[in-house]
């Protein structure tokens, strides 16, 4: 087979000298010169229509490799970037290699050198890709014929590189989420009420001394009479003497009766009304009662809107250790105190009861403590007669000099103005206790910790003199000292705390017998003729809420009797109405029926420990566990 002689593959005959083209070619470009490779052999032959099949020259002094090994010169930085060169060693309007994607061609040639920047379209209008010229940028495909390109340029494409999910790539890793930035929501805007409130607190809390003698035209707006009516209404209380109950109100108009009160305040011919007394059963103590007094709904509506007005004054002198008939004050909260005071060594108890506190308030000695803080006449002038108001009571009108009727709607604060004296002289104004002594009150109930036997009793005497001077009866049968091993009872728990061991609280004996009353009385309420879901839902809440106090403690034992007591009274009910056996009513309503079917409201399970009360993993604190049981705790 003989060769053309313009294959770039040499014959054995006649094979160049290794001296060759490159050699020249290098020399020339690190003289500077112009680059001689454009005009060799190998220019004219990549110019033609058919591309030669190249073969790499084979040397002999490296067997397989087709070129010699040779270092990379070294590259000057600051000659780069005067002349820069392409890594292949081609500068200026040097030969290129480019690759065709459409056919897979190399095609080897001579390139010119392309403006780029302001330098291309200077003068003249941007093109766009279908008008453009042929050339590179032009708008020709590669696939058009050879002879129909730019003379001595080689095809070009434009190529976008695909990245991410489009070509088909793996994920690199997590992409990190979206932060879920909501709509800031905004603030909600305070009543004028709720305005005037914490205007009268920031100032008399800056001003410890200072009496408050414009209150009257406040108490006579009508955006706090209306307020003191929404708070009325959402309390849904019993009808006074007038018998006036909310409903009447409703479809006698509220706009209407509020717009009549505030006529009466303002041109002061308002008169109190006189107090309905009704008596109550207290709760776990069979045969004894609880007077009630019960105002009109005009007079409690008149009286929320005093209290909303001089609340705060008072709220700003109130100590941390009064959490009864106050706002943003809990039970809950006493009991924490309770749990974390016992737990850090609080051993003595002293346990206060007054006797009869709400009926043997003093008017006068009251009225001195509220005037410390109200100097508006006309508002003293209302509390003065709200004390004074008449009381009727099967038929008779008696007028007590001593007392505030229990259901009025300020009556528990004024119990707070006076028994603050009591609080003030044991906790200090910046929530520290005075004396080593801790006191926890609850509206009239109260107990004080102490750390000593000693200690006890001379709190004791203390409290003792503190009440006398406020004319105020001690019940010394249930006042007593004791300890928190042998136990007492604060806001219907028991406390215990053995000798080494965590404190316990679980409901009183008193309050579980009230619950087992109330249901018995809800159930037997209903006759036969009713459905069991009827008596279940008149339940729930009564369940709801007397489980939702007690949950803070060790009650789930409770819980379990209470449940099944629950259980117990809803079988009975379904037997007599149904006329069965006694076996057959527990078998056919038992617990999957009652509980899991009819959805009755279950205690067990929903306990939830006081932070003080709160059980620790063994890990935690310090025990360790072997064969099943817990061992005693290192010490």
């Amino acid at each position: 087979m003989t060769r053309s002689p313009d294959s770039l593959v040499p014959s054995d005959s006649g094979q160049p000298e290794p001296e060759k083209r490159d050699d020249k070619a290098l020399n020339c470009w690190q003289g500077g010169e112009a680059n001689l490779r454009a005009a060799t052999q190998v220019n004219a032959v990549s110019a033609s229509s058919y591309p030669p099949a190249i073969m790499p020259i084979q040397l002999d002094l490296f067997p397989g490799l087709a070129c010699p090994l040779e270092a990379k010169p070294a590259t000057d930085r600051n000659a780069a970037r005067v002349n820069p060169a392409r890594r292949d060693g081609v500068q200026g309007g040097g030969t290129q290699r480019q690759h065709i994607d459409t056919t897979g061609e190399t095609l080897f040639g001579p390139a010119e050198a392309t403006p780029t920047g302001r330098e291309a379209y200077k003068g003249e209008t941007r093109k766009r890709s279908t008008e453009a010229e042929q050339g590179v940028g032009g708008g020709r495909s590669t696939v058009e014929p050879r002879e129909n390109r730019g003379e001595g340029r080689a095809a070009t494409s434009i190529d976008h590189p695909k990245l991410g999910k489009a070509a088909g790539l793996p994920p690199q890793g997590k992409a990190p989420p979206r932060p879920n930035r909501a709509k800031r929501k905004a603030p909600a805007r305070l009543d004028n009420a709720r305005k005037l409130q914490r205007m009268l607190y920031r100032v008399a809390k800056q001003q410890p001394e200072r009496r408050f003698t414009l209150l009257y035209d406040k108490v006579c707006r009508q955006d706090i009479l209306q307020e003191a009516w929404q708070r009325v209404k959402s309390n849904k209380g019993a009808a006074g003497v007038d018998d006036v109950d909310i409903d009447e109100v409703r479809e006698y108009g509220e706009a209407r009766f509020l717009g009549e009160i505030e006529q009466e305040l303002r041109n002061g011919s308002y008169r109190v009304s006189l107090v309905r007394r009704v008596h109550i059963e207290k709760s776990g103590q069979p045969g004894k009662t609880r007077p009630l007094g019960i105002p009109t709904v005009k007079d409690r509506t008149i009286q929320m809107a005093v209290k909303l007005v001089i609340e705060p004054l008072f709220e700003a002198d109130f100590v941390p250790c009064s959490f009864g008939f106050r706002p943003k004050k809990t039970p809950r909260m006493a009991l924490s105190i309770i749990a974390e005071k016992t737990q850090a060594g609080y051993s003595h108890v002293v346990d206060v009861d007054l006797k009869s506190y709400f009926d043997t308030i003093d008017h006068e000695l009251l009225m001195q403590l509220v005037e410390r803080r109200v100097g508006d006449v006309r508002v003293l002038r209302l509390i003065r007669a709200w004390l004074k108001a008449g009381v009727l009571e099967e038929g008779r009108v008696t007028r007590p000099d001593r007392g505030s009727p229990q259901g009025g709607v300020i009556s528990p604060l004024l119990s707070n103005v006076m028994l603050h004296e009591v609080d003030r002289q044991w906790c200090r104004g910046d929530g520290t206790m005075s004396h080593s002594v801790v006191l926890v009150r609850y509206a009239d109930d109260m107990v004080l910790l102490v750390r000593t036997e000693s200690e006890a009793r001379q709190a004791w005497e203390r409290l003792q003199s503190q009440f006398a001077a406020l004319r105020l009866v001690v019940n010394q049968e249930k006042s007593r000292l004791t300890t928190v091993e042998e136990g007492f009872a604060f806001l219907g728990f028991e406390f215990r705390k053995p000798p080494r061991r965590m404190l316990y609280m679980w409901p009183r004996k008193k309050a579980c017998q009230h619950i087992r009353d109330r249901v018995r009385e809800v159930v037997r309420s209903f006759p036969s003729s009713a459905s069991v879901g009827e008596v279940i839902r008149k339940l729930h809440p009564i369940l709801n809420g007397w489980c939702t106090y007690f949950r803070v403690g060790n009650s789930n034992r409770i819980f379990h009797q209470i449940d099944w007591a629950v259980q117990s009274e809803l079988q009975l009910w379904l037997r007599r109405k149904h006329q069965c056996s006694w076996r057959s009513a527990r078998k056919h309503w038992n617990y999957q029926f009652l509980y899991k079917r009819c959805r009755l409201y279950q205690m067990v399970g929903r306990v939830s420990h006081l932070p003080g009360l709160r059980r620790t993993p063994p890990e935690e604190d310090g025990r360790r566990a072997g064969c099943g049981k817990s061992a005693r705790p290192v010490r």
